[in-house]
């Protein structure tokens, strides 16, 4: 039977960040029935507001609200939760590690509880990050708390998975970027904030990491396509990673973006101050073209022209 996203009930946790918004506003499109899942906090400065597509539940909560995670899930029924709601600070040691690890892991172990509880478990997909890997390498860089929070929630997705059958998939993305982001902290958005007010972009790292960057829309793509993916029997909570298998260094993409914006007399500021930040291991996504069907459409010659002229709009 093919699948037919109109048939399916949906819970998209962190729904009004990057991610969250244009993939719930793509399953909606789609025909699904979606409650979004927001943070009850006053939004940000910098924050958009969200217009949601139409069919669309706004459910404001907090994703560690387990009695009344457990009431919805249990009363909606939902065959999938896409579970993006986290604590993205990945730099710096300034920021609370009890804030990430309150969010990430408890966030994580409190939803899966609630799906368990359900007389109908829904299916789980779980936004990680490649920067788990690091983990699994020690020595190659310091372990800060975002990483160690997303690997943590790893572990409790297969715990849930392995011991009560909770249909799980893990999904490690790499940078993604596009039109909308607008944490400023990220490179992209921040060095076309920069060059659009006239000064200079700053790199905190020597500009010679090299990253894999992933547009949006590739990006909701492949979420869309392991929602579909049936769940298979002999599957041990498969991990899909979000690559486009071709990794370029950070001071070529600010020269890009200055070429692409109008400023290549803005030259960065390269400070070269962090040596805690990573680089992308070189990864060719065969598996995901394997068992997805899924390979990426936007190349940078395409994505950074659009993501531009987002910004400058």
């Amino acid at each position: 039977t093919p699948f037919d996203w109109k048939n399916q009930s949906v819970l998209v946790t962190g729904a009004d960040g990057f991610v969250g918004r244009r993939l719930t506003a793509d399953l909606a499109e789609r025909g699904a029935r979606v409650c979004a899942l927001v943070w009850t906090r006053e939004p940000s400065q910098d924050q958009s507001p969200v217009s949601w597509p139409a069919g669309v539940e706004v459910m404001k909560g907090d994703v560690c609200d387990l009695n009344a995670l457990r009431h919805r899930i249990g009363q909606s029924a939902f065959n999938l939760v896409y579970h993006l709601a986290a604590s993205n600070v990945n730099i710096g040691a300034g920021t609370s590690p009890y804030d990430i690890f309150e969010t990430n892991t408890r966030g994580t172990y409190t939803l899966l509880e609630a799906c368990r509880s359900a007389r109908h478990p829904p299916q789980v997909i779980l936004a990680s990050s490649h920067e788990v890997e690091d983990c699994h390498r020690p020595g190659t860089r310091k372990f800060h708390p975002y990483m160690v929070s997303k690997a943590s929630a790893e572990w409790m997705v297969r715990t849930f998975s392995d011991t009560f059958g909770i249909p799980a998939s893990i999904v490690r993305s790499n940078n993604i970027y596009g039109g909308g982001d607008t944490n400023w902290r990220r490179l992209i958005p921040g060095t076309l904030q920069a060059l659009f007010r006239g000064e200079r972009p700053s790199l905190r790292s020597d500009g010679k990491l090299l990253r894999d960057y992933v547009y949006i829309d590739d990006a909701v793509a492949a979420y869309r396509l392991i929602g579909e993916r049936p769940n298979r029997d002999d599957a041990q909570t498969p991990v899909f990673r979000i690559s486009t298998g071709r990794r370029i260094s950070v001071l070529d993409i600010v020269n890009q973006l200055a070429l692409l914006s109008g400023r290549p007399d803005l030259k960065p500021r390269v400070l070269n101050q962090s040596s805690d930040e990573r680089e992308d291991a070189a990864y060719a996504p065969e598996y995901e073209k394997n068992q997805l069907g899924w390979q990426a459409q936007f190349p940078l010659e395409k994505g950074l022209p659009l993501t531009c002229n987002w910004y400058k709009e």
